[in-house]
């Protein structure tokens, strides 16, 4: 018995030695990675972050709306633009934490200084959208009052002149009213209407500043960046199919050859 367990250990040695069982042995573990790589849903995780920025830019478009409604003080619902501008707040943090999540898995992700400064672009942009709500809020309150104060005038050339001008003003463009249209008002209404048209030069200054976003550079950085991967991915598992085969194949002939050879 212990003869024929040393005949036995002897051939099995001995074919282990062959070149024939290492490339077998080697095929099965690239068979077996290549399976594993095609298991990853990588795809499916960049499309996640493509689709989480699309969702941003839609409720940053959401928000804008909204704001363009307080900046005409059409229809004005302070409420919904404090809340829906809170959750492009919160949709931009939790976007930069998926993020740094994927890149300490040791997945490829955009660099974090971009990540950073989209994040810090976003906050910045939703505390200047709720400073400009609360400011022309009191901006049309004020210009109300004072429309009021003017079409008491007599002078009706006064009257229809500072109608047309608060009416410009209500639109968000900048009204420069000289201090000699000013002076044909009462004293009483002089000051806080050099300070109504001042105020609105300032909100309009601030509102084109939003035109200028860099948030919106960066999420377009980051976009790019997850469809590239997306695309260098779904190109590499189109190629795992076809090494599948070919390791299969020569693994299937190095097998028939393998025990021809151990026939012999």
């Amino acid at each position: 018995m212990d003869e024929k367990n040393k005949s036995i250990a002897s051939t099995f040695n001995t074919k282990i030695r062959t070149s024939w069982v290492w490339l077998v042995l080697a095929i099965t573990v690239g068979l077996t990675i290549l399976f594993y790589v095609s298991q990853k849903p990588q795809v499916i995780v960049y499309a996640s972050f493509t689709k989480a920025l699309s969702d941003y830019r839609l409720q940053e478009a959401h928000v804008m709306r909204l704001m363009d409604r307080v900046r005409v003080g059409f229809d004005v619902d302070t409420v919904a633009v404090q809340a829906q501008s809170m959750t492009l707040r919160e949709m931009a943090v939790s976007y930069s934490r998926e993020v740094d999540q994927l890149r300490n898995l040791g997945e490829r992700a955009p660099s974090n200084e971009t990540v950073n400064r989209f994040e810090k672009e976003v906050l910045g942009k939703v505390a200047s959208l709720r400073r400009y709500a609360h400011r022309r809020t009191l901006w049309f309150e004020s210009c109300t009052k004072l429309e009021r104060i003017v079409g008491e005038q007599q002078d009706s050339r006064v009257r229809d002149g500072f109608r047309e001008a608060l009416h410009m003003a209500r639109s968000g463009r900048i009204v420069v009213v000289g201090p000699e249209e000013l002076q044909a008002l009462p004293d009483s209404v002089r000051g806080p209407m050099a300070n109504l048209f001042q105020e609105n030069e300032e909100l309009s200054m601030a509102w084109r500043s939003f035109d200028n976003d860099m948030a919106a550079a960066y999420s377009e950085d980051m976009g790019r960046f997850f469809q590239q991967e997306s695309l260098d991915e779904m190109s590499l598992k189109s190629r795992i199919p076809m090494a599948f085969y070919f390791l299969s194949l020569v693994l299937l002939l190095s097998t028939f050859f393998f025990a021809l050879y151990a026939r012999r």
